[in-house]
């Protein structure tokens, strides 16, 4: 069975806000937008395939560090009940403790991560995820390493995530 793609980001940030003596936000908001992708593509920059999947994975790391409730639409339906009742369970830890305000207010920079594909098939894509990203959320800023390989599959047109596999090599 694979392992849930929770957003174990978001739960050590979660430990360190509990730390920080900072009032809550009384404000919603959405997520920020974010620098562009650097993306390593032997096959060329162009390929709109490449890009789709690269947006995928990018709506993926933006989503899980600031709770977004659109996270479990980036999971392949294969797995998106899972996904989504391990998502469910960590926005209501961080609610119950009184963060989630300030995690939809984060900033994440994915600027620090490299996407390279390692096969591109009509019906399966793997990608290869290195480099690290920041995520803010006041007054903590944490920069997490990445080294997974993430495998898609194409859903109704949309390049969706099914795996995560962390030491893939």
């Amino acid at each position: 069975m694979n392992r849930p793609l929770a957003p174990f980001a978001a739960l050590a940030l979660a430990g360190l806000l509990l730390l920080a003596p900072v009032p809550l936000c009384a404000s919603a908001a959405r997520p920020q937008e974010t620098p562009a992708l650097k993306a390593t593509e032997t096959a060329g920059q162009g390929d709109a395939q490449a890009q789709a999947q690269y947006q995928v994975l990018r709506e993926y790391f933006e989503r899980q560090a600031t709770l977004d409730d659109r996270l479990p639409e980036v999971f392949s339906r294969r797995v998106r009940q899972e996904e989504t009742l391990a998502f469910l369970t960590v926005r209501e830890t961080v609610n119950r403790r009184g963060n989630l305000e300030r995690f939809r207010l984060a900033t994440v920079d994915l600027s620090g991560l490299t996407f390279r594909r390692i096969t591109a098939d009509p019906d399966l894509a793997r990608i290869q995820v290195m480099g690290s990203y920041t995520l803010s959320v006041p007054p903590v800023v944490e920069t997490i390493e990445e080294d997974a390989l993430f495998v898609l599959l194409p859903e109704m047109g949309q390049w969706k995530i099914y795996e995560r596999r962390e030491g893939w090599r």
